[in-house]
This record gives structure tokens, sequence and C-alpha cells, in this order.
């Protein structure tokens, strides 16, 4: 067979083995698989023809979500923030040496700049802010599917898309600048300074308000909130230094100083959005290991579940009670209160009934359960208490109102194995 032949051949045998690799990895994925070749409707219209160039577009399944595009792994976070570090250290170690490689110490070309517009320090500013929105968006259309949320606290994400967006927007056309003449001009004040009050206050509420509600929702993933909280000290260095706050010796250091925060302070940003984007992907897949309850919660519940199932104090019967003070014995509320449930089956079925003839000689007679007599050495704590005559041992504590020493080291023993029998079955049960 010649090549030609081959080559002619291929091209059906390619596109069969196209479509059927891209069933598998339909049934893979679980996605329902439809026949496109057929009219199918979209838009309430349906298709009049296949495409001429694509055919029945199988491969539109198989394309990647916007959720694949977040890095799952956080060695890819971590190789992500060493490269934005290095960026930040070439932008400003270009703009301290870039006088002496052009030889024009009273300038520096545009695009080394920093903080002008058309530089490369805004340029890279507003391409992690944009990055910083892209996320947020990609974490609210994951968040509000969230089944707690009835508030509906995942619009916070919107907001912060929004802003992240508008800042992205000002660094590059400079809008700040902008709103402060159009204040300047119509109030006739600048307040402080050259009036820059006129966009920081404004912009601190926004981005204050945006951020504490965005750390409130984050405080799950510490990561992510980290590394909101190292953003925000950033930028707070940025505004000391840009208010003098923060003194450096000479002027260039001074700038240095709030540029890098500011691009810091964006890194960061764009950092914990995407952190958090990773965080909430995979709680909705799954595939977050379950943490252990804290040691405070199952105290709690613990506590909860004793204080349901203990019997109330005062039910407990004031002889038991009694018998309990004379041996030096204290025991918990249900011991005192469950010793007749205590009992074995054999206890149990050795009791006896015997029929009572009720005052009316046309009624039927009743039955009543009889205690028997104690054939051991020692009784339990029942028969110590109702028949006390039992013994002579324990007629004369009776009377006496305390109990022997042989009666005390008998009753507590008897105790010590209820519990004992108690604790088992609880352990059983449970």
């Amino acid at each position: 067979m010649t090549l030609q032949s081959q080559i002619g051949r291929g091209g059906h045998r390619d596109d069969r083995r196209r479509r059927l690799l891209t069933e598998d990895l339909t049934a893979n994925s679980g996605l329902p698989s439809q026949d496109l070749s057929v009219t199918s409707p979209r838009n309430g219209q349906p298709h009049t023809h296949r495409s001429e160039n694509y055919g029945d577009a199988e491969f539109m399944q198989s394309q990647p979500r916007l959720t694949d595009l977040v890095p799952r792994r956080l060695v890819s976070y971590l190789l992500l923030l060493k490269l934005g570090l290095a960026a930040i250290g070439g932008l400003i170690a270009l703009y301290v040496w870039i006088p002496d490689l052009l030889h024009t110490p009273q300038g520096r070309p545009a695009m080394a700049d920093l903080g002008n517009s058309g530089s490369l320090g805004n340029w890279l500013a507003s391409l992690w802010l944009l990055a910083a929105s892209l996320l947020a968006m990609i974490v609210y259309r994951v968040r509000r599917h969230k089944v707690d949320d009835y508030r509906g606290r995942y619009h916070v994400w919107l907001w912060a898309a929004a802003c992240w967006f508008l800042i992205a927007t000002d660094v590059s056309a400079n809008l700040h600048q902008g709103l402060q003449q159009v204040m300047i001009s119509l109030v006739h004040t600048r307040i402080a300074g050259d009036g820059s009050i006129w966009w920081v206050v404004p912009t601190l509420l926004l981005v204050g308000a945006i951020g504490s509600r965005l750390l409130i929702d984050m405080w799950s993933s510490r990561l992510s909130s980290l590394a909101l909280i190292l953003a925000a000290f950033a930028y707070l260095t940025a505004l000391a230094g840009f208010f003098h706050v923060i003194l450096v010796q000479a002027e260039v250091y001074q700038l240095l100083l709030v540029q890098g925060s500011v691009l810091g302070g964006h890194l960061l940003l764009a950092m914990s959005m995407g952190l958090h984007a990773r965080y909430v992907i995979l709680d909705a897949e799954g595939a977050l290991p379950k943490r252990a309850v804290k040691k405070k919660a199952e105290k709690k519940a613990e506590k909860k579940i004793a204080a349901k199932s203990e019997p109330c104090a005062t039910d407990a019967d004031p002889g038991e009670k009694k018998a309990d003070l004379a041996t030096g014995n204290e025991t918990q509320p249900d011991e005192a209160a469950d010793a007749d449930e205590n009992e074995t089956d054999e206890e149990r079925s050795s009791d006896t009934w015997m029929a009572v003839d009720p005052p009316h000689a046309k009624a039927q007679p009743v039955l009543k359960r009889v205690a028997p007599v104690a054939t051991t050495t020692v009784p339990s704590l029942a028969q110590k208490i109702v028949i006390p005559g039992a013994s002579s041992s324990s007629a004369a504590g009776a009377d006496d109102g305390k109990l022997s020493k042989a009666d005390r080291k008998a009753l507590k023993k008897k105790l010590i194995d209820e519990r004992l029998k108690r604790e088992q079955r609880k352990a059983a049960n449970w």
C-alpha cells in the first residue's frame, strides 16, 4: 500500500477516531451526550445546518471551563508569588539604574518612571488588578451555590470584582487626579496638602468596606485571609509613606517605598483572590479534607448529652440518699434513680405475683408484685430500705440509723458493680 493511499484512507478514519475519543471524554466527565449533527434548539431556534469548518462540533463539550483556569496546586501560587516579587524588584532596579545606563541623570524614560501613566509599573499593577477582578467573578460563580448562605452574602464578590476593575482603570488612566482637580475647583479648597485627601478618603471608605466584608467571608481559608491581610498592610504602608508618616532621607527612596508597597499590595491582592478561588472550587468538588471537631465543641456536646440522659435529682428516693450518706459513698444522681432498673433478668424473673381481692366481690382480683426474700448474704439496695427485717444486721442498722461495717462494704461493692455494668451497657449501645 502506497503512502498516498494511506493518506487518502486516513481522513475518514481519523474523523471517526476523533468522534469516538470525544464520546469517551463525554462519558467520563458525566455530561449528557448529544448528537449535534441533528437539529437541536438554541435560543428558541433550531440549527438549520452543520458547520462546514467544524462539522458536528463534538469537541465543544470537552473544552476547558473558566474554573479550570484556576491553579489547584499551592506550588503554582508560590511560583507566581516569586515571579511577581522578582518583577517588582526589577522595576525598582530599573528606576534606580536607568539614568546611569542612559547617561541622563536629569530624566528617565516614561516606561521606567514608576507611578506615572505609561510606565511598566502601572501596566503590571493594572494587570494584577484585572486578574483579581476576574478571580473574584469566578469565586462569585461558585460561591453563590453554597447551600447554607440564606442571606446572600456571596453578593460581596460582585462588588469586589467591580471595585478591583475600577482601581485597575484608575491605575491606567489616573482617574484619582481628575477627581482631585474637580473637587478643588468646586469647593475652592485643598483641605490638606495638595488636595489628595479628596480621593484618598473615598478610596479608603470603599476599599475598607469591601475588604472587611471579604475578610469575613474568606476567614475559613487561612491562606487567602493571610494574603488579604498582608495586602492591607502593604497599602497602609504606602499610604503612610505618601503622607510622610514614614520618612526616608532621600526622596528617591521615599518614592520607591510608596510605589513598591503599592505594587506589593496589588500582587498580594491578586494572590488572595486566586487562593480563595482555589479554595471554593475544591470545597465545591469535595476535595478538601474534613477538619477535626474542636475540643471545646466536643466538650459542649458531651455536656449536653449528659444533661439530657441524667434524670432530675429530685426523683431519687430519700431512703437511698440516706443509705449513701451512711456508707460514705457519694454516687451520681442517675445511680440512685436507676437502682431498680439495674436489676438483672434473673432477679426480675424470681419475683412472685399474688392475687389480691378487691373490696367489691364483683370486681376481678388484682395481681400485685411481691419482692422476693433475699437468698444471698448481700441484700440489694431496695431490700435494705424496703425490708429492713431481712437480717439482724440490717434491722439494727435501721433502728440506729446506721449500717454495720460489713454491710457498708457489701453495699459499696454492689454499687460499684452496678455502675460498671451500666457503663458497659452504655458503651455497647453507643
